[in-house]
């Protein structure tokens, strides 16, 4: 079909509620391994939402690492609109 999503095709996990013999119904993402994968199989992670886990991701980026927390708080608020309210 013209238009349809290649990476988008139904998840190939198997349920546990049928013993493995019945696949996810939900929308999977290609991977790198070459299985499709939706968000509650190891699927795509929408990343840090609070702002404690923002600061702990952002501290082991290479140029925040020598930073102060009160340094990087100021870029989180500063650059609020890329991250999730919490």
């Amino acid at each position: 079909m013209p238009g349809r999503n290649k990476l988008l095709k139904q998840c190939e996990s198997y349920t546990r509620g049928s013993r493995f013999t019945v696949r996810c119904r939900c929308k999977g993402n290609l991977m790198k391994t070459g299985h499709y994968r939706c968000k509650y199989h190891a699927g795509m992670s929408t990343g840090p939402t609070s702002i404690t886990g923002q600061l702990n991701s952002l501290k082991n980026l290479p140029q925040y690492k020598n930073k102060t927390d009160e340094y990087i708080l100021n870029a989180i608020r500063k650059n609020r609109k890329y991250y999730r309210e919490a």
